[in-house]
């Protein structure tokens, strides 16, 4: 539940004062890969990265980290027994409530993402992410700096790879 909070906010205050370039649809952020005009940087986190599959290409710069901090070791035992009496292991968001998230930024990320288009020799970047609403922040975060930054519509799970794109990885 608090994930899903982070990222409500994420949405709202990013939506709030956008201020990168454009959103562009899979297809065309495709082209402008392709032509060289711009990188793609996968903002999700590494493990979002490695075990989802990714776009062709595509840079991973975690915009944020996650840390998880478990609550006590009591209510991780009485979460273990209550497994054992129902026979059956507590769905995602049950197992959630053992922890505490906490989003951290990545001070690094606008000097990576300029490293990265630097190397790669282009002036323009487009961010990617599960389903948009980081990968907006991040555009942003970006703009604010003067790059110029576009946000995948959609992100990679319902822009990318629901428009066929080429992907894989995980």
């Amino acid at each position: 539940m608090k994930l899903l909070l982070t990222v409500m906010m994420l949405f709202t205050f990013a939506a709030a004062d956008d201020i990168y370039e454009d959103d562009l649809s899979a297809k065309e952020a495709y082209t402008m890969q392709q032509k060289g005009e711009a990188i793609i940087v996968d903002v999700r986190t590494t493990l979002e990265y490695v075990y989802t599959g990714h776009g062709v290409g595509f840079i991973n710069i975690p915009a944020f980290y996650w840390t998880y901090e478990p609550k006590s070791v009591k209510d991780r035992v009485k979460s273990a027994d209550y497994e054992i009496q129902k026979g059956s292991v507590k769905d995602h968001k049950s197992s959630q409530k053992l922890y505490n998230a906490k989003e951290v930024p990545n001070k690094n990320f606008v000097n990576e993402v300029m490293e990265a288009m630097k190397l790669k020799g282009v002036d323009k970047v487009i961010l990617v992410c599960r389903s948009g609403p980081r990968s907006m922040a991040a555009a942003n975060i970006l703009a604010k700096e003067g790059i110029t930054a576009y946000n995948l519509e959609d992100g990679f799970m319902f822009g990318w790879k629901e428009e066929k794109m080429p992907w894989g990885g995980y």
